[in-house]
């Protein structure tokens, strides 16, 4: 009986072997296609954008096979070591641990999804959040900022949010609105600047005539930076849908319109990214991206640009303020000549499903 249970635990104990094995080596090749997977535009093949979503949960799986190989003594370990070793710049896209808090910055931008101010009922009673929004961004002393998601009713006593925001001409604005409402209230993207604006413009999609993107050439001091305010493609998903049970039915729903994100998100970023390149002046592309730093929309920016976050921020920095509370969606890009520093998520304002973030930049 001895000899059938030695038996029976070397049997078992080579099963296991192999299929830890088996599982190891599917784990690193799925890990590295999903680490390619954000340099592939969805836009051609959209799967790839299912893949790179994936990129956190793969890289907790691969922490954990280094510690259960290194408990079994297996050499296995340094395969997966070397796999995060190789995901180090999506940890690093994750979380920052910087210390740039330079106390004399140049001008300060705050970047902020507002969510039309709660102007539906259903969001909020009598307006107060609304007006206490409104006034928090009034009252915020930023030099410029970008708000997306905005509304202005000029006829409105609460929500003649262009007037009260300019401050009694304390900034200039410049706003481009993507649709209107029965009561003539505005809805699109806006730019309030203490400094003069020169110049300003939108960005349509090229294949779809929709607005998600303004820009303002503006004057500080001697130099002169293009701000621009994006609001790319959402993904379209109600919170309510994502409860399991729900989301099992809808699964198919939701995986749709997944794909139409990541699709017209590559295609929108391509195209402003054309529109950057052209660009004769230093930029700041601020806005919600609706995108994950583990994706093609993400990578794409960095390519040519620096993110605030990863440069001047400590900590997660996560910007939704919902269930799906770990995610950062909201971003300051910039390009060289200027230095990110001071990057804050105001996460103690709680009137949007976003949370402001606001940086310093100093000219090199």
């Amino acid at each position: 009986m001895n000899i059938d249970f030695l038996n029976f635990y070397v049997i078992q104990e080579k099963f296991t072997s192999s299929l830890s094995r088996f599982f190891s080596l599917t784990l690193c090749v799925i890990t590295v296609l999903a680490y390619l997977s954000v340099y592939v535009s969805p836009e051609f093949f959209w799967i790839a954008g299912f893949f790179s979503l994936s990129i956190p949960l793969l890289l907790i799986l691969n922490f954990l096979m280094v510690v259960f190989f290194i408990f079994r003594l297996k050499a296995l370990a340094l395969f997966h070591i070397l796999i995060l070793i190789l995901g180090y710049k999506f940890i690093v896209v994750s979380y920052s641990g910087s210390d740039n808090t330079n106390s004399e910055p140049s001008f300060t931008v705050l970047n902020y999804n507002v969510r039309v101010f709660n102007t539906y009922s259903h969001l909020n009673k009598n307006f107060e959040s609304s007006k206490l929004m409104i006034d928090w961004v009034r009252n915020d002393p930023s030099d410029i900022k970008c708000l997306q998601e905005f509304y202005n009713d000029k006829k409105s006593k609460i929500f003649n949010t262009v007037m009260k925001i300019r401050n009694s001409g304390a900034y200039q604005y410049f706003g481009k609105a993507a649709a209107t409402n029965k009561s003539g209230g505005e809805f699109g993207l806006a730019i309030f600047s203490k400094y003069p604006i020169i110049h300003s413009g939108d960005i349509v999609d090229p294949k779809v005539p929709e607005m998600y993107a303004i820009f303002a050439d503006i004057k500080i001091k001697k130099d002169t930076v293009r701000i621009y305010n994006v609001h790319l493609q959402s993904m379209k998903i109600e919170e309510e849908s994502l409860s399991f049970g729900e989301a099992t039915d809808q699964v198919l729903s939701v995986a749709g319109k997944l794909k139409l994100g990541f699709v017209s998100r590559a295609r929108q970023v391509n195209h402003l990214l054309e529109h950057i390149r052209e660009c004769p002046y230093q930029q700041i592309i601020c806005g919600d991206f609706n995108d994950v730093p583990y994706s093609y929309t993400y990578f794409s920016l960095k390519t040519d640009l620096d993110n605030a976050f990863e440069k001047a921020a400590n900590g997660f920095g996560f910007s939704y303020n919902g269930k799906l509370f770990f995610l950062r969606i909201d971003n300051q890009f910039y390009s060289k000549g200027l230095e990110a520093s001071n990057f804050v998520t105001h996460k103690e304002i709680p009137y949007s499903d976003h949370f402001p973030i606001r940086t310093s930049y100093l000219f090199k």
